[in-house]
């Protein structure tokens, strides 16, 4: 006959069960607390990781299209009258090597979007009562070949370390990328001749491309060139394009240049392709191209220096003061056009 356990025993184990049952659950608390700040942490270095590659990638995006767009800039990256282009402002547009200056452009991004600093020949900082957050710092280098350039950005996930010109604060992610930029000419095989026309067995296309290196529509999507929806009279919309420092355009249908105008210059020409006639009228001076199915002029003279390409007739009376300036064209060739990255060139490091 079994002998019954007494109740303080009883209550005894049921007690150490319990206990033994709570620290189980205490322990298996423990784990996963741990394992969710674990995990906190890991999804905020992610997130942090994430801020500065994709604010990296920006920078990358972001340079190549301001070093394709003409129009001057400020202190401050934004449109300024008057100054010199992002291009002018970090490579030396005299030289037909374009070569970088030591520079560094940087961009932070905060609640009204993105502030940013372009220096001209010191350290601009971005406006950092606007913005903190994530930021990109750019530097512009030889490439491995002549003729090509090295864009390199390094992304940060504040507007710190790296990032900063002076280098002041601590990096909680930072991303660099890379990319090597080549220039795709405006003008790929200037002329012999100042004013060149289409033979008759030359297709228009093969006209085109013979000149400017690649087709019609393809320079066409060209992010340097600026579409001026505009036919006829478009002396003051052109004016307009140049007084902002636009020098690759194209209009979509015959163009009428009527004098007085002054359009381009030795140093930034320009070079105007139309897809219809192009008629010169009265004092128009052009430092640069002009490209058209057809060209004619009448007086009072116009001036032009540079190059005149037509697919079809050409004509006019004897008033045209036209000269293959051998320096506008080189400019077109060697330093004007659009930057493109090369092919299997960019790196994410």
């Amino acid at each position: 006959m079994k002998t019954p356990m007494p109740r303080s025993q009883r209550g005894a184990a049921t007690l150490a069960v319990a206990l033994m049952l709570l620290a189980a659950m205490l322990l298996a608390l423990v784990a996963a607390n741990r394992n969710l700040l674990l995990e906190l942490r890991q999804s905020a270095n992610q997130s942090e990781s994430t801020l500065a590659f994709e604010a990296a990638e920006a920078g990358l995006e972001w340079a190549t299209a301001l070093l394709n767009d003409s129009t001057a800039r400020g202190d401050d990256c934004l449109l300024a009258a008057g100054g010199a282009s992002f291009r002018e402002r970090h490579l030396n547009t005299a030289s037909a090597a374009l070569t970088p200056r030591e520079l560094r452009p940087a961009c932070v991004f905060g609640a009204e979007g993105w502030a940013c600093g372009c220096p001209a020949d010191t350290a601009a900082f971005p406006d950092t009562t606007v913005a903190n957050g994530a930021a990109f710092a750019l530097r512009l280098e030889p490439g491995p070949h002549p003729g090509l350039l090295r864009l390199s950005a390094v992304g940060c996930s504040r507007w710190s370390g790296e990032c900063r010109p002076d280098g002041s604060g601590s990096d909680r992610a930072v991303s660099r990328h890379a990319a090597v930029l080549a220039l795709q000419p405006a003008l790929a095989s200037p002329p012999a001749a100042a004013l060149t026309m289409r033979p008759a067995a030359v297709e228009p296309a093969s006209f085109f491309a013979a000149h400017f290196g690649v087709s019609k529509a393809a320079w066409l999507r060209q992010p340097a060139v600026r579409t001026l929806d505009c036919q006829g009279e478009c002396s003051a919309a052109l004016a307009a394009l140049a007084s902002e420092g636009v020098t690759l355009v194209a209009l979509p249908g015959d163009l009428l240049l009527r004098g007085p105008l002054t359009l381009g210059t030795p140093q930034r020409p320009m070079l105007i392709v139309a897809s219809g006639t192009v008629q010169l009228q009265g004092a128009v001076t052009l430092h640069g191209v002009l490209y058209g199915n057809g060209i004619a002029w009448s007086a009072p003279a116009a001036t032009v220096n540079g190059a005149l390409f037509s697919e079809g007739a050409a004509g006019g009376d004897t008033s045209l003061v036209l000269t293959r300036d051998a320096d506008v064209l080189d400019a077109l060739r060697t330093r004007q056009g659009s930057f493109v990255r090369l092919p299997g060139s960019w790196r994410d490091f």
